[in-house]
């Protein structure tokens, strides 16, 4: 038994350690809706989303839409703030020219992080 207390310690302490590592701080909802905002008007711009990873602030961003050239003409975010852990999650309504010719309008849900990195992605 003192064998196998003794082999626990060093995993224990290992253990105890990681707990030092907390979660990064909850999004702020007025510095995350700015970012949002940031992003969907870089997008609006026609700028891709490396431009926004290199931007100022830089921004991880990713949309499917955007990935497949889709322009985005025109958006709206909704008044109501959602959490995913400690990311701010917001709803916004999406008007879009499809690479197609066609336009189409959907609701998505995009999920804004700031912490080491600031990232912004939409939701599946």
């Amino acid at each position: 038994m003192r064998r196998l207390l003794l082999g626990l310690a060093p995993a224990c302490l290992v253990l105890a350690g990681c707990s030092g590592n907390s979660l990064p701080p909850q999004t702020e909802s007025a510095e995350g809706r700015e970012v949002l905002k940031t992003v969907l008007d870089g997008w609006v711009a026609g700028r891709s989303m490396e431009e926004m990873k290199a931007g100022k602030p830089a921004v991880v961003a990713y949309d499917p839409d955007w990935e497949a050239g889709h322009r985005l003409t025109k958006y709206v975010v909704g008044a109501t703030d959602g959490r995913a852990g400690v990311d701010l999650l917001l709803s916004v309504k999406l008007h879009l020219d499809r690479k197609d010719g066609k336009s189409q309008e959907k609701t998505v849900n995009f999920c804004v992080a700031i912490g080491s990195q600031t990232v912004v992605t939409r939701k599946q």
